[in-house]
């Protein structure tokens, strides 16, 4: 286990199991809610909580429905990956990481730029909605 995902779970155990066991990314709502099964705990707390790790980068947070975002963990276990986000239920679907590294390279643009990251969001129709319509 990395220093990084030592640290998580050290200092919040609870945030850190709920994002380890999700197999998606969770709105900050869905978190809190989640822990309050398990313990009181302050709104303020989680939120705080959240936007501390993710400026130590212990935690990913993804801007996929506007206004709301997501989290997810950002450790050696949970690689970056794409997201996949459907136009009508608005559900968020972690997809398969994808080696990036010819784009990598070109999306920095002329030298001397430095990405730090890339965030990619595939839009459009999950299987549900589509079998629905």
């Amino acid at each position: 286990m990395t220093v990084k995902c030592i640290m998580v779970s050290v200092f919040a155990p609870f945030p850190h199991l709920i994002l380890g066991e999700a197999n998606r990314a969770l709105r900050a709502q869905e978190i809190l809610e989640l822990i309050r099964t398990r313990r009181r705990v302050n709104k303020v707390t989680v939120y705080r909580i959240l936007e501390d790790f993710t400026r130590r980068a212990m935690v990913r947070k993804l801007s996929l429905e506007g206004r709301v975002n997501h989290f997810e963990l950002a450790c050696e276990h949970h690689p970056p990956h794409p997201h996949f986000q459907c136009h009508t239920c608005r559900e968020v679907q972690c997809l398969e990481p994808v080696a990036l590294n010819r784009m990598w390279t070109e999306l920095q643009g002329p030298v001397g730029n430095r990405a730090d990251h890339i965030d990619i969001k595939v839009e459009g129709l999950c299987h549900k909605c589509r079998d629905i319509s």
